[in-house]
């Protein structure tokens, strides 16, 4: 966040006539100010207190307009307690402020993908996915997945789950995800494969053993079944997954 709010900073002009480089004795106090008021909001946040943190990020906006940081944010406030229109309007601004800022595309899309807008969602995912030195690529990828997936583009979440899986395939989200769509379309073989590599890993959660159970179901292992229920109802006893499995509802 530092970054952005140096970035509304006018250095000192080089010899080439530029600006020179922001540092912290550029920053004035009302954006120093802004900026801690900013974090206190994130932390509200990320603590769910919503009402707070929008004031928070209501005095960071008052001491620093240009924070593109702030706007994003409160845009993200606003989609959680459902006032969406102020959501929206939030995301623009925190653009118009910093068009190419790849994290704003990604919540953006994420708000566009809420609201059942898909074909927008994917040009403001694409946006951010094209963003040179953008770091969450995997995140982006498999949130558009699932986006695809809710509104029923199954082929295409598939392959964002797979683009995802080809940038980190030890991330445990992911390949279950990517498993999940492939059960989806009857590619059992193929769940069961991506399932194993993350139990393997030791990620396991009552999702992705159901699954994997499910699909030595279909498959006819018994004796692998038998080993996946045993761990589900060691690991996760109280689970729904766990009740499904001692009544054997395969199809839950």
């Amino acid at each position: 966040m530092m970054a952005v709010l140096l970035g509304g900073c006018a250095g000192s002009a080089g010899r080439n006539g530029s600006s020179d480089i922001a540092t912290e004795s550029d920053i004035s106090p009302e954006q120093k100010r802004a900026l801690l008021r900013l974090e206190l909001a994130a932390a509200y946040f990320g603590n769910g207190q919503n009402l707070v943190a929008l004031d928070e990020v209501k005095q960071a906006i008052a001491l620093n307009p240009n924070s593109s940081d702030a706007y994003s944010l409160r845009g993200l406030i606003y989609t959680r307690i459902g006032e969406m229109d102020f959501a929206e309007d939030s995301f623009k601004r925190a653009l118009a402020l910093k068009p190419n800022a790849a994290p704003i595309q990604h919540n953006y899309g994420v708000f566009l993908c809420q609201q059942g807008r898909l074909p927008e969602a994917e040009k403001m995912f694409a946006r951010a996915l094209g963003s040179p030195g953008y770091p969450d690529r995997v995140k982006t990828w498999t949130t558009q997945g699932l986006c695809q997936r809710k509104a029923g583009a199954m082929a295409e979440g598939r392959t964002s789950f797979l683009r995802a899986y080809e940038l980190d395939p030890s991330n445990p989200t992911v390949g279950y995800n990517l498993a999940l769509s492939m059960a989806e379309s009857g590619e059992w073989n193929r769940a069961q494969f991506y399932l194993a590599r993350i139990h393997a890993a030791g990620a396991r959660t009552p999702e992705s053993l159901w699954l994997a159970i499910k699909a030595d179901q279909r498959l006819g292992d018994s004796s692998a079944l038998a080993q996946l229920g045993t761990q589900l109802r060691t690991l996760f006893p109280k689970s729904p997954q766990a009740q499904w499995y001692e009544r054997k509802a395969f199809d839950e």
